[in-house]
């Protein structure tokens, strides 16, 4: 058990509703932001702000949702692994059980019922994702080197990254001062937003160059390794709860207030500044949140209850909106754009939970066979 020197802001349970906030954002990205993917053409955005759909402002800043599980992925590894040796093998087994589990499931459906689809949207990658078969792309897809099958499955690679990293931000978050830490993370950020994405060295021949493996293990299209480490930082300092206790203790913190927040960020990273000061956006966010939540207790917990699900949804969410043409057309059958998003939030729910209960029901016929 951590003890007292590790923050103690976030139970089990507020995690869970933080994933499954960043999971609403994360479907929400998909489904609303790549207009090309979707069946039908773009969906309808009922409000304007700044002259422009509001529609695409939110979509785009959907894309939050990847630091989020980084920082929370890194607060959570660090709060349950402090004062023992750490397990890069149990962290890894655990997560790619949960992706085989899936995997298993929905490849082959795609490659039995959606290998052969007639064009649904703009983007012919989609359509076509399951229309050639080879033992190579499925070993490698497998194994999560590549993500040709779901292209949203990148994230997976980057975490592994992350975690095979962890030892070495431990050992520095251990060593240092909060401020320092803040200081060495926001100094990581900016290196790698604006100095390492300018690097393209070539590594021989015969191999991937710099800027490529680069981009696969760290970067992305943001610095979610920083965001891993800040929350790791965030964990250790106790930053949370005494940013989180300082604003409930002068009163600065209410709905309304929670809910300026939330708008002046998304006006920060997607008007104003991007996405370099996520490592301190999503700090900002989780803390209004949890304040806006305390005060819906009904609400928080159904998130909680849907949090749980978070990995599988994430998985599985993209066959539904786009690679699996039948079902896409389905989900965005509404046309209004938040219909489509509800929609698909309760598919991919209710999917994931029967991948539970399959996976659970398996493993006690398992374990019956084995005991007889």
């Amino acid at each position: 058990m951590p003890n007292d020197r590790t923050d103690k802001y976030l139970s089990r349970d507020d995690t869970k509703v933080m994933k499954c906030i960043a999971i609403i954002l994360m479907l929400m990205h998909h489904l609303w932001f790549f207009q090309d993917r979707i069946p039908g053409g773009p969906l309808v955005s009922l409000f304007h702000g700044f002259h422009i759909p509001t529609l695409q402002i939110l979509s785009a800043f959907g894309k939050i949702c990847v630091p989020m599980f980084f920082f929370l992925g890194g607060y959570g590894i660090y709060k349950s692994s402090y004062g023992k040796p750490y397990d890069i093998f149990k962290r890894l087994k655990k997560l790619y059980f949960a992706y085989w589990k899936v995997f298993v499931i929905f490849i082959p459906i795609g490659f039995l019922f959606f290998s052969s689809q007639a064009a649904y949207c703009a983007d012919s990658s989609i359509y076509t994702r399951f229309a050639n078969f080879s033992i190579k792309e499925l070993a490698l897809n497998f194994f999560a080197i590549a993500s040709t099958y779901n292209s949203e499955w990148w994230f997976l690679i980057s975490y592994v990254f992350a975690l095979c990293l962890y030892p070495m931000i431990r050992t520095i978050v251990d060593r240092n001062s909060a401020k320092s830490n803040v200081v060495i993370v926001f100094l990581v950020s900016l290196l790698l937003v604006h100095f390492f994405t300018k690097v393209n060295v070539s590594l021989g021949p015969n191999a991937l160059d710099f800027k490529t493996l680069f981009f696969t293990f760290i970067f992305q299209t943001a610095p979610y390794i920083a965001s891993f480490w800040m929350g790791a930082v965030t964990a250790k300092e106790g930053l949370l709860s005494k940013f989180g206790d300082d604003a409930k203790a002068n009163k600065l913190l209410n709905p309304f207030t929670d809910i300026m927040i939330w708008g002046i960020v998304i006006y920060l990273r997607q008007v104003a500044i991007g996405e370099t000061f996520d490592i301190f956006f999503v700090p900002m966010l989780t803390i209004a949140s949890m304040d806006l939540l305390s005060r819906m207790k009904p609400l928080k917990k159904l998130l909680a209850i849907m949090g749980k699900q978070s990995t599988s949804m994430w998985l599985i969410h993209t066959f539904f909106c786009y690679y699996f043409g039948a079902i896409a057309v389905i989900v965005t059958a509404p046309r209004y754009a938040i219909l489509s998003l509800l929609f698909l939030i309760a598919l991919t729910y209710l999917s994931s939970v029967l991948v539970s209960f399959f996976w659970s029901g398996v493993e006690s016929l398992y374990n019956k066979i084995k005991k007889s």
